[in-house]
């Protein structure tokens, strides 16, 4: 799961088919984003990064019918363990070696930091929310537990990439829990090379000490050339002007982002 990303050799193992690159920052125990790209994409190169043993466990079969949640209609999951994307507890296609899961969490730094995570309550039998940063007593759960996990900037993940292989990221999604403002930052030189962002927002800007708020997400964002697509039911989604331009956008897979 974990590579050495301190290696400035290694480079990630590319299938040959993959045209589109994207990443997911948050699976949290399902993956949703991750399963409804590489369902919908046979050709989608999938980088999938999440800090919590926990959430990995889930990750690895997770079976919704013994779930207390409930999900939607459409909600596909990714299970590790079978190497497979599934939907109603139905085979829906093979991940194959179109998906590579890093257990780290996402900070705007250089090397690899040990830091504490914060794990919320998860009685709802969901995965929980979870976070860099420290929960407020306004916050509606508890923290379940305060484990240390690996941090490592995106930059450093890409440095990792073969850059022949892919001209631009097609799309990043965070879901961070009031930290994705920093996630972003953390792409250092490789902001341009992002077509679509996707980012939670928190209608609460209460629940986590020192979380980013909407309006500098909005503004950073803006400063470095991205427009806003939508922004609705706690999500944001933006598209690098720039890039955008000089793309074949008929080729680019718009799933996720409700184009």
């Amino acid at each position: 799961m974990n590579t050495n990303l301190l290696d400035e050799n290694y480079k990630f193992s590319i299938p040959e088919n993959s045209t589109s690159f994207k990443i997911d920052v948050g699976l949290a125990g399902e993956a949703p984003n991750s399963a409804l790209w590489l369902g919908n994409d046979p050709n989608v190169f999938v980088i999938g990064i999440e800090p919590l043993e926990y959430h990995w466990k889930m990750l690895q079969n997770y079976d919704t019918a013994n779930s207390k949640r409930c999900y939607p209609s459409n909600f596909k999951i990714i299970q590790l363990e079978q190497n497979i994307v599934s939907f109603n507890r139905k085979k829906i296609c093979d991940i194959g070696k179109r998906f590579i899961g890093l257990k780290y969490a996402i900070d705007n730094i250089e090397g690899i930091v040990i830091r504490k995570f914060y794990s919320m309550d998860k009685t709802d039998g969901g995965s929980g929310s979870s976070s860099l940063l420290k929960p407020t007593l306004f916050h509606p759960q508890r923290v379940e537990e305060e484990v240390e996990v690996n941090c490592v900037s995106l930059q450093t993940i890409l440095n990792h990439i073969s850059w022949d292989k892919f001209s631009f990221i097609e799309h990043l999604k965070t879901d961070c829990e009031g930290y994705d403002l920093t996630v972003i930052k953390s792409l250092g030189k490789y902001l341009n090379k992002v077509l679509f962002i996707s980012s939670e927002y928190l209608s609460q800007e209460c629940f986590w000490e020192n979380q980013g708020k909407k309006t500098d997400l909005i503004e950073y964002m803006s400063n470095k050339g991205f427009d806003i697509i939508s922004c609705h039911s706690g999500e944001i989604h933006f598209i690098n002007s720039e890039l955008s331009k000089i793309v074949d956008m008929s080729k680019v897979n718009c799933v996720t982002l409700g184009l």
